[in-house]
């Protein structure tokens, strides 16, 4: 059994996970250790080292997220149990399937919890709309925010805390359907240099049926294309509605896959 501790020096830890990924190794970690500097400071993160490579947790509201670094021929290792679900995800291409595979994270006593893929559509596949945009009011931030909890499943949606929302609100970046007065649905999006991502979408119960997400999504478009080379999403591959959506409108799967895995099992 692996001895879990925290990360003292969080320099030095990011200059050791520099070099673990410069050799190589299997990891489902793609962000900038320094970005994780405030989590460490605050104690969020630990680690466990052990023969063929390292684990970091880092802790959340509901979950405890498993980052892994694995050399080539090493096999995942058993996890402590804990408070809370410890959640792995993992992005790879289709074709290819990840690494480690799922039957070997299942050994250790991790089950599927989801899997997504990634849609694009091309701004040239795309035609000029005029479209009635409207956008959501910053009064509306807590609202917004508890319908994104309504519809989503808690772990891996990344929703944002109120701080980033109202950030998100003031520029414009959050379009909103209406019915009157009434929120009926929102969009969320955001831009990452010339590609413009969609982060979430909802209709509220009452607004479904109407083709107000087929609106949203027609109104992001209409006010992104002419800054971006390409739209971007997540859709879950157990979402048939959202499928046949992106799919009527063009997006394609661009082969990325990202399964999702969750240890439930937190008995101390």
């Amino acid at each position: 059994m692996i001895t879990i501790s925290k990360i003292p020096d969080g320099k030095q830890w990011a200059e050791e996970i520099a070099q673990a990924i410069s050799k190589g190794v299997r990891t489902n970690f793609y962000a900038s250790a320094e970005e994780f500097f405030p989590l460490v400071e605050e104690g969020c993160i630990s680690q466990a080292i052990f023969a063929g490579g390292r684990y970091c947790f880092v802790e959340k509201e509901k979950q405890i997220d498993l980052y892994f670094f694995l050399e080539k021929e090493a096999l995942p290792v058993e996890v402590p149990a804990m408070d809370k679900p410890v959640v792995l995800e993992q992005v790879a291409l289709a074709r290819s399937g990840i690494s480690p595979a799922e039957e070997e994270w299942e050994a250790i006593g991790f089950e599927k919890y989801l899997q997504r893929k990634r849609l694009f559509l091309s701004v040239k596949k795309t035609e000029e709309e005029q479209r009635g945009i409207s956008f959501c009011e910053e009064e509306e931030a807590e609202t917004i925010l508890r319908m994104m909890e309504d519809a989503f499943e808690p772990y891996t949606s990344a929703l944002p805390d109120l701080r980033t929302l109202r950030k998100d609100l003031a520029g414009h970046c959050v379009i909103a359907a209406r019915e009157g007065k009434k929120l009926l649905g929102f969009l969320r999006f955001g831009r990452e240099k010339k590609v413009s991502v969609l982060w979430q979408i909802v209709v509220s119960p009452e607004g479904r049926g109407n083709g107000i997400g087929e609106g949203l999504v027609r109104d992001w478009i209409a006010l992104e294309r002419a800054t971006s080379v390409k739209f971007q999403l997540w859709v879950r591959e157990d979402n048939p509605p959202a499928m046949k959506l992106y799919e009527k409108l063009g997006f394609l799967p661009d082969g990325r896959i990202a399964p999702v895995m969750l240890k439930k099992n937190h008995e101390r």
